[in-house]
């Protein structure tokens, strides 16, 4: 995501897949800009799937978003 991104901008636009619990944006501790990548956490994970399969690719400000379900740490 856009450094300028914000948390309620990206509730927005995942909303419209299911309900979300959570937004985490990742931000610069020093200048508070977002860091290029967000945890978004939905109620049901097959809403959550729906999501990745309709917003990835999606073009957001001048960027395109590469949405994927999280990994865990090796």
């Amino acid at each position: 995501v856009s450094e300028f991104a914000e948390e309620q901008d990206l509730r927005e636009i995942f909303e419209r897949y299911g309900r979300v619990t959570r937004v985490f944006l990742a931000k610069d501790r020093d200048t508070g800009r977002a860091k290029g990548f967000a945890f978004i956490s939905f109620q049901e994970r097959s809403d959550a799937a729906k999501a990745c399969e309709k917003i990835d690719g999606y073009g957001y400000g001048h960027l395109i978003l590469r949405v994927e379900f999280a990994k865990r740490a090796t």
